[in-house]
C-alpha cells in the first residue's frame, strides 16, 4: 500500500479526526453571565479541534437553518430545551440547566440527554449528615414529583433518620407548609421547585424557619446569602465540566450510549457561618465535609 494511502487510513480510524469533523451549536436560552461561564469552561475543557456555534434561542428561532449545520446540539435552560423538543432533529441533543421536576415534564425523544441541576437525593442527606445532628428531616416535594413510600423507607433505614414529605399542589401556600413541617421535623431541606422557591416565597420561608429556629438547607448559594444554613450546588463551572465530559464521551466513542439524564456530578458547598452561630450549630471544616461527600460519591 502507497505510504499516502496508508497514512489517510490511519488518520480516518483516529478518534481525534472523528471529534474535529463535529460542528457543535449551542443554544442559551436568553443571554446571561451563568450560562456565558458555563460556556467558556464546556468549550476549554473539550477538544479544541470541535468547532462550536453559540447562538441565543431568539436567533434560531428566526435563522431556523441553524439547527440543520450542526451534528451535535447543546442547550442551556428550560426555554431551549422545549423548542428543540418539538423538533424532529436526527442527531444529539444534550440539555442542561433543567431541575428534575421540569426534566420529568418534558417530552423526552429518544436522542435527547439531559444534565440536571439537581443533587441526588442521597448526596443532600449525606450533606445534612455531616453537617447536623438531627434526626428529623422535612421536605416538600411538588405532587407530581413526589419520592415514593418505598423510597422513603429506604432512605430512612439506610441514613438512620425520619425523613418525612408534605406534598405541593399548584395554589398551596408553601409558607404555610414550611411552618407546619418545622412544627414536627428539625430542619428543611428544599430542592429545586420554581413553584415552591421563588422570589416571592423565599422571603417568608426563610422568615418562617428562622422564627422556629430550624435551619434550612438547600440547592442555592444565594439562598444561604439571604439566611439559609448552608447549599449544596454545582456552579456555572461544574455544569460546563460536566456538559464537556459528557460531550467528549459523544465524540470519541462511537458506540457510547448515554442515559436519559444525569444528575449533577461536580458540586460545592455553600455555609452561612451567622445563621450557624444564632442556631447554636457548631460547624466541622468545610473542606472536611467536601472530602465526605466525596467519598460516599465514589463508594
Amino acid at each position: 500500500m502507497p505510504r499516502t494511502l496508508l497514512i489517510v487510513g490511519l488518520l480516518l480510524m483516529s478518534p481525534l479526526v472523528f471529534a474535529s469533523a463535529q460542528n457543535v451549536l449551542i443554544i442559551k436560552s436568553a443571554n446571561n453571565s451563568f450560562f456565558n461561564s458555563t460556556i467558556e469552561q464546556l468549550i476549554n475543557q473539550t477538544r479544541k479541534q470541535i468547532k462550536f456555534q453559540i447562538e441565543t434561542l431568539s436567533t434560531i428561532k428566526t435563522n431556523i437553518s441553524l439547527l440543520d449545520s450542526s451534528t451535535l446540539i447543546i442547550t442551556l435552560g428550560l426555554n431551549a430545551a422545549n423548542f428543540l423538543n418539538d423538533k424532529k432533529l436526527n442527531k444529539p441533543i444534550i440539555h442542561s440547566y433543567l431541575t428534575e421536576f421540569q426534566y420529568l415534564n418534558l417530552k423526552k425523544p429518544d436522542n435527547h440527554f439531559s444534565i440536571l441541576l439537581d443533587q441526588p437525593l442521597q448526596r443532600y442527606l449525606n450533606f445534612i449528615k455531616y453537617l447536623l445532628a438531627t434526626q428529623n428531616i422535612g421536605i416538600i416535594k411538588h405532587k407530581n414529583n413526589k419520592i415514593s413510600s418505598k423510597k422513603l423507607i429506604e432512605l430512612s433505614t439506610t441514613f438512620e433518620l425520619n425523613l418525612e414529605q408534605y406534598l405541593f399542589e399548584s395554589g398551596d401556600n408553601p409558607v404555610n407548609m414550611v411552618r407546619e413541617l418545622l412544627q414536627v421535623n428539625d430542619v428543611l431541606l428544599s430542592l429545586p421547585d420554581p413553584e415552591i422557591y421563588n422570589r416571592k416565597t423565599l422571603k417568608g420561608i426563610l422568615l418562617t424557619t428562622y422564627r422556629q429556629n430550624k435551619p434550612m438547607i438547600s440547592y442555592s448559594p444565594a439562598h444561604v446569602k439571604s439566611g439559609a444554613l448552608a447549599a449544596i450546588y454545582s456552579s456555572p463551572e461544574n455544569i460546563g465540566n460536566q456538559i464537556a465530559g459528557l460531550l467528549n464521551k459523544f465524540l470519541e466513542d462511537k458506540s457510547f450510549k448515554p442515559e436519559s439524564h444525569y444528575f449533577a456530578s461536580e458540586y460545592g458547598i455553600s455555609i452561612n457561618h451567622r445563621v450557624a452561630r444564632s442556631l447554636g450549630i457548631k460547624l466541622i471544616d468545610k473542606k472536611e465535609i467536601l472530602k465526605n461527600l466525596k467519598l460516599e460519591q465514589n463508594k
